[in-house]
């Protein structure tokens, strides 16, 4: 098939060695595409690298120097993601880079080696598989699943995820089974996340798909596989198709298989990538050999096969932006496989002969070629009445061809039929599901809803935007009408369920209420056993809980706990609903299993309490509401408060249990139950007791029960909670007598003397922290008169409370000092008393508060001078801040050598001479780095250079033999002969090429040169150097520049290249010496480049000619022949191009521009071209003669246009002998047409030679008539001989009687002997007087017939003498035998033989009588034989 009618086209987008990638890392360990966006090529020589091909750019490859064992890129974004081995270890380390941000997002150790990883990023050990975030952080990978046993030992291949993560495919390939080895086997695990399970499959390739089956809205999981097996001596090739995770209750996808058909020549071919493209639903099975097979997605239907790789593959890519996908082959070619959009629905249409497959595809992609199929289809599913598939089919019509007038007046047409959808009602309700209506549509819609009064329809139409508006459409809507709710709702229920409860929901949320009942909505889905569509409308429509929904609730939890009994149970779970029919709902629940649902109902234990409590069963109610954990807390406490109980026991159970302890309060105390406030404190749950005591507050109730109460509980009482709810509401003075039982003194006065109290630590304590709470005033006096309290604690207490002064006071009586001067510092912000209170004490801790207050005030100066006086170097990292900020460096390094005698810190040290050089004392810097120091010198140095105090900064490089960054610094100080002396010391490329640029800013070339020879050996550094000097214009001096790298030990292809790149634009007279002289040592691929830019044709012919690039030096001399073309050069590079067609370009272009030696070049390429498009070509331009030469030369291959051409040139020239001679060699030419077109020349010889060519063609009587005409007699005999024709013969000697030519009639008997009759030729003389011209005739056929007579008489007589000889043969044979026979002597008889009872023998059977003849006698033949 031509390649512009297949249905797939084939396009080559890239050649990998086109931009310097090497064929030897085309292979699959060392090329990874996981997406249309990048290609990533590893590299290992000449230096190890990492190539990113971008695909938009694809001639713009980025190359990184990287060492790694895999490398792989981002399907979406410039991530790349690198594996190698961590040297001494058996572990792989994982790093991801973003490129364009140039930043490291994650860094792994893994804790074993990787054997290989793929997009997402997955990584897979040798049993495990793991997946790694690609967001930035410190996230461990996480375990995916474990490999099955089947992908053992095998090579991994690829890795693939579906659509929503949920299902996992790994694919490995091993060696094929002992029987048949060659062809490999492949392995799959599949694995399922929900479930946490694995299934082992056998298939090469595999991927993931999703399918919208009809009447199902969820897209369908699907998983198609390829597989090539041999089993018990037979090769299986298949396709599979499967649904993964069918959806309950859903239509599913319909598992489909197809089998693969392998060519003979690919026996051993076997399936290496599958790509789905979702946008026409094809599959795409590729294999190792470069076949390529095509199923139609939905049916498994083969669409297309065809080769289109002659090498290996062995990577694919999805192309998803074209529904194709790429390919690279092990030629490094990158392949895109594309649907032709034009021909693909025709192909399968035509060539398949499958018209359902072709307008699906048609729709599926919105492709032309089946608008007649669809027509057709479409009358066909009319005229069967099935209105329903045509309204799909016409709403779903490629490019909208069924959308128009006419499709809706015929469905306006069909009659309707009662209790039936109109058609047209059908057709517009499935385009209104598929998207929006054009204009004429939303026209005749909106006539069809207007007249059954449902405008509302079309306000939730142009709310959705599914209609187009038009002024036809205002003026229509204008006149108002009340919708049919119930019809829309039924109407769409038919065809979209979900859609129907989606309905049905906006309805419950109209203003005045729901249009329809609820209960006739639910009852019309479960007419059509939609219980899940009933279950999600009630749901949503009962959250309010009200009483008047008590049925549908029932209804909901009965539908349900019939089909669903778990859905129930979520629903029980959840508490939603209080209203139902709880005993109906509790039988079901007991039918359904859910027994402890139906022991769990509220109402059940409630109205047990209820009956109890009215039946005077008191101790019953007490037990179960000190047991049951089902009634209604709520409900039974308000129950029991109605009832008033006169035991409050079962009131106490359910409030203590379930939180209602103030209600429980209140209750007892308005009703005068004092003592069961005291027995629930006291017995039941004293912990409680300050809510009780909050509750009595709230109410009012008296101190003194209040106070009494409290002391009833005294230890058991949680002061905590009790001073909460006490100041909450302003009454913490109620707790002073409390504290005065506790020491069971008489009044304050007492507890502030020498008592019991005063000695209880806890207690004083907690009074002054009831002071500090109460009665603030007082703290002071009772800091000052007591001592046996926590100092700490109650000053952080005053503290929180506000109380400063008292707080200092505190501190400073327990000896705190530094809580005290923190107070003073953070709370009452004096640093001047922090000071003062400081050189009181004298303490280091207390300096170190106050200067710590001081730096944070910004007072760096003073901070440092009391840090100093603290003796404290802890602070060191904020001093060196601070001071930093402050621009304080002399009090700095006063500082900074008071903590060195106290620590070892390389930033201490470090920051020391930073601040020397900050105040340029370059001279200590020296004398201290001569001394023991623990500074990180590189790090200052570095610091000291990017702030650029450069002399201090040469000071230190120079001191640590830095020689690269001293080489920089003295450029900074333009001291460039001293950098270039301290670069080659470093002997760095990134220093020198610093060391160069400077030199070269600067114009001196000279000491750049020096430093660009010692950068252009680094291959990777050379460019950046050329584009360097080029930038600013230095030509001469770059090129001067490479011109003595030429020269070096470690010269280059580079520099070669790079020169001859520098020629070719600024000094082209000096570019072809330059290519002959280094050919072999160039990029030739980079000069040609170079050369085509700047147009050196000679040139770059010569470079494509050393590159075997053959065809582009062809192309190159016939585009630019002025001055490219050299005939000796040409004639040497046509014939090894290798396409065909640069062949006749050549002869096109010789014929135009060089005639005279086109017959020169024809003989060099006359074994490589068609001869007859040769000709051809010259019988258009009219130059056919021109090339007669070289036609000559090529007619032994007997070709029939170049006979033809000859043939007219040898009658044109009237050379008849040359015309002979070709038309005896060669007869590959119309014989006929010849003949006929020279049997009227005017030249004899040229009629004679068309005679000959009828003799030739078997045409005997044209031939014959023809020389008969021209008296050409020898020849007419001699052509009747040839025929082996009597007739003609006999024919000839009547035409030589008739013209009188006796001599003619003697010489045609002996010409045609052998076909003349003896009587015919005595008869035709005798009547025409010629006896004497027949009779040497006679004379020879009487001798030739003796001869033939004697010869038989002879034979017969010999064959006579034979067969006798046979016959005595014969009979010595047997006489011979007789005579053996009579020698041999007679066998005695048995004993007892001749005895009575026994019969004689029988005498002797002649031999005759055993079915052969008499012998004679021996030697005796038998009488009358003659």
């Amino acid at each position: 098939m031509a390649a512009a009618n297949a249905p797939i086209t084939m396009k080559e987008t890239l050649t990998l060695p086109s931009i310097g990638i090497n064929s030897q890392f085309i292979t699959f360990t060392n090329v990874t595409m996981e997406s249309d966006k990048f290609i990533c090529v590893r590299e290992t020589a000449p230096q190890n690298s990492v190539v990113i091909v971008d695909m938009n750019l694809p001639m713009q490859p980025l190359r990184r120097p990287i060492t790694a064992d895999s490398a792989l890129m981002n399907p979406n974004s410039r991530i790349l993601a690198l594996k190698a081995l961590t040297p001494g270890t058996t572990q792989d380390h994982l790093q991801i880079f973003n490129i364009e941000a140039k930043a490291k997002i994650k860094s792994h150790q893994m804790p074993e080696q990787v054997i290989s990883f793929f997009q997402g990023i997955q990584i897979i050990y040798y049993n495990t598989i793991y997946e790694v975030s690609m967001t930035v952080g410190e996230s461990e990978p996480v375990k995916m699943f474990e490999r099955t046993a089947n992908l053992a030992s095998n090579q991994i291949i690829n890795y693939r995820c579906d659509p929503t993560e949920k299902w996992l495919v790994l694919i490995g390939i091993a060696q094929g089974s002992p029987e048949r080895p060659q062809l490999v086997k492949g392995n799959m695990q599949l694995f399922s996340v929900d479930q946490q399970r694995s299934q082992a499959l056998e298939a090469h390739a595999a991927s993931f798909a999703t399918f919208k089956v009809a009447g199902n809205e969820n897209p369908s999981i699907l998983i198609c596989f390829a597989s090539k097996s041999f089993n018990a001596g037979q090769v299986t090739s298949k396709l599979h198709i499967i649904e993964l995770g069918a959806q309950p209750g859903k239509p599913s996808f319909t598992k489909k298989q197809a089998d693969l058909f392998f060519p003979p020549d690919f026996a051993d071919d076997f399936p290496v990538s599958m790509q789905i493209s979702q946008k026409y639903g094809l599959i795409y099975v590729i294999t190792k050999l470069g076949l390529l097979f095509v199923y139609d997605l939905e049916t498994a239907t083969a669409v297309y096969r065809n080769r289109i790789s002659p090498d290996p593959i062995f990577l694919t890519a999805e192309a998803s932006s074209v529904g194709g996908f790429y390919a690279v082959n092990r030629r490094g070619q990158v392949l895109l496989a594309t649907v032709n959009e034009q021909t693909i629905v025709s192909f399968v249409s035509g060539q398949l002969n499958n018209l359902e497959l072709a307008v699906n595809l048609a729709k599926r992609g919105n492709l032309p070629g089946a608008e007649e199929l669809v027509v057709q289809r479409f009358q066909e599913l009319f005229a069967q009445t099935k209105y329903k598939e045509a309204a799909e089919l016409a709403a779903e019509s490629p490019m909208g061809i069924l959308r128009t007038q006419e499709t809706v007046a015929k469905f306006q047409s069909v009659p309707v039929q009662t209790g039936q959808t109109p058609p047209l009602l059908q057709y517009f309700g499935t385009l209104l599901t598929k998207g929006k209506l054009n204009a004429f549509e939303s026209l005749e819609l909106s006539r069809l809803v207007v007249n059954q009064n449902k405008k509302n329809l079309l306000e939730n139409w142009l709310a959705e935007d599914k209609l187009e508006c038009s002024e036809e459409l205002g003026d229509l809507v204008k006149v108002g009408y009340t919708p049919d709710y119930l019809f829309l709702l039924q109407t769409i229920l038919r065809t979209d369920p979900q859609g129907a409860v989606n309905f049905a929901l906006m309805m419950s949320q109209m203003e005045g209420g729901c249009p329809v009942d609820y209960n006739t909505i639910t009852d019309l889905f479960l007419q059509r056993n939609l219980i899940r569509e009933a279950t999600a409308f009630l749901l949503d429509v009962l959250k309010p809980n009200l009483p008047e929904h008590a049925h549908l609730q029932t209804k909901v939890l009965e539908i349900n706990l019939v089909t669903f009994p778990n859905v129930a149970d979520a629903i029980l779970a959840n508490g939603m609903f209080t209203h139902y029919d709880r005993p109906r709902i509790a039988q079901l629940c007991e039918k359904a299993g859910l027994y402890l649902r139906a022991l769990q109902d509220p109402e059940i234990h409630f109205k047990y309490i209820e009956a109890a409590a009215k039946t005077g069963q008191i101790k019953e109610v007490e037990r179960v509401t000190r047991e049951s954990n089902f009634y209604d807390p709520e409900k039974t406490k308000n129950f029991l408060m109605e009832a008033k109980l006169p035991d409050a026991r079962p009131l106490i159970n359910v409030c203590d249990r379930f939180g209602f302890v103030p209600d429980l309060t209140h209750y007892l105390y308005t009703s005068n139950m004092l003592r069961y406030i005291e027995g629930y404190v006291q017995k039941v749950n004293p912990g409680n007791a300050p809510l009780v005591v909050g509750q009595l507050l709230d109410d009012e109730c008296p101190e003194d029960f209040i106070k009494g109460l409290i002391l009833s509980v005294r230890s058991l009482l949680p002061v905590e909670p009790l001073v909460e709810e006490c100041e909450k509401r302003n009454r913490l003075r109620l707790l002073t007598q409390f504290l005065e039982h506790l020491v069971s003194e008489g009044s304050q006065d007492i507890v502030l003397q020498n008592s019991a109290f005063s000695g209880n630590f806890n207690l004083q304590n907690l009074l002054i922290l009831t002071a500090i709470k109460a009665d603030p005033s007082r703290v002071m006096d009772y800091i000052n008169r007591l001592d046996n309290f926590d100092g700490p604690a109650v000053g952080e207490v005053a503290v929180e409370a506000q109380l400063y002064e008292e707080a200092v006071a505190i501190f400073k009586k327990f000896n705190l000092n530094v809580q005290a001067v923190n107070v003073l510092l953070d709370n009452i912000r004096s640093i001047e008393r922090a000071v003062e209170f400081a050189f009181r004490v004298e303490e280091d801790a207390v300096w170190s508060q106050v200067a710590k207050a001081q730096l944070r005030e910004g007072l760096v100066s003073d901070a440092i001078e009391s840090f100093i006086r603290a003796d404290d170097a802890t602070q060191f990292l904020d001093v060196i801040r601070a001071a930093e900020n402050e621009n304080v460096y002399p009090d700095l390094v006063r500082y900074l050598l008071m903590v060195r005698q106290k620590t070892k810190e390389p930033k201490v040290d470090g920051e020391l001479i930073y601040a020397y050089a900050k105040i340029d004392r370059l001279a200590e810097i020296e004398e201290f780095i001569l001394m023991p120091n623990v500074a990180n010198l590189q790090n200052v140095g570095d610091r000291l250079y990017d702030e650029a105090l450069y002399e201090a900064a040469k000071i230190i490089y120079a001191f640590i033999s830095n020689w690269a960054k001293l080489a920089v610094t003295l450029v900074k100080l333009q001291q460039f002969q001293n950098a270039v002396d301290a670069a080659r010391k470093a002997n760095s490329t990134k220093t020198w090429k610093e060391v160069c640029f400077a030199c070269v800013d600067a114009e001196e070339f000279r000491l750049a040169q020096i430093c660009g020879l010692n950068i252009i050996i680094q291959v990777d550094d050379l460019e950046e150097v050329s584009e360097y000097y080029q930038n600013r214009g230095r030509f001469d001096e770059l090129i001067s520049l490479m011109e003595s790298g030429l020269g070096l030990e470690r010269a280059h292809m580079g520099i070669f290249t790079e020169l001859g790149v520098l020629y070719a634009r600024y000094r082209p007279e000096k570019l072809m010496e330059h290519i002959k002289l280094f050919s072999t040592r160039l990029n030739i691929p980079k000069l040609i480049r170079a050369c085509d830019e700047q147009q050196h044709w000679k040139e770059l012919t010569y470079l494509y000619i050393q590159y075997d690039e053959f065809d582009n030096a062809a192309t190159t001399v016939m585009n630019h022949s002025p001055e490219a073309w050299d005939h000796m050069q040409f004639k040497d590079v046509i014939v090894k191009v290798a396409s065909v067609e640069l062949y006749y370009k050549a002869v096109h272009f010789y014929l135009q521009e060089h005639p005279d030696i086109i017959n020169d070049l024809l003989n060099v390429i006359a074994l490589r071209v068609d001869h007859a498009r040769v000709v051809d070509i010259m019988r258009k331009a009219g130059h056919l003669r021109l090339v007669k030469p070289y036609m000559v030369a090529v007619q032994s291959t007997n070709v029939s246009a170049v006979n033809e051409a000859l043939n007219e040139i040898y009658i044109e020239e009237e050379d008849y002998d040359r015309l002979r001679e070709s038309i005896d060699l060669h007869d590959s030419f119309d014989q006929i047409g010849l003949a006929q077109k020279i049997e009227k020349h005017e030249l004899l010889e040229m009629r004679r030679v068309a005679a000959y060519i009828y003799k030739k063609a078997g045409r005997w009587k044209q031939s014959i008539a023809l020389s008969k005409k021209d008296n050409l007699y020898k020849d007419a005999m001699e052509t009747c001989s040839q025929s082996g024709d009597r007739e003609l013969s006999e024919d000839l000697l009547v035409y030589f009687i008739e013209k009188g030519k006796k001599e003619c009639f003697a010489s045609c008997l002996f010409v045609c002997y052998d076909l003349l009759r003896p009587d015919v030729v005595l008869e035709l003389a005798w009547l025409n007087n010629m006896i004497d011209f027949a009779f040497p005739y006679l004379l020879q056929f009487i001798r030739e017939y003796t001869s033939k007579v004697d010869e038989l008489v002879k034979d017969k007589i010999e064959a006579q003498n034979e067969v006798k000889a046979k016959e005595n043969e014969e009979k010595e044979l047997v006489a011979q035998h007789n005579m053996y026979a009579q020698l041999l002597p007679a066998l005695p008889a048995p004993p007892g033989m001749g005895g009575a009872g026994f019969a004689q023998p029988p005498p002797p059977i002649p031999m005759g009588g055993m079915g052969m003849p008499p012998m004679p006698g021996y030697g005796m033949p038998p009488m009358g034989s003659y």
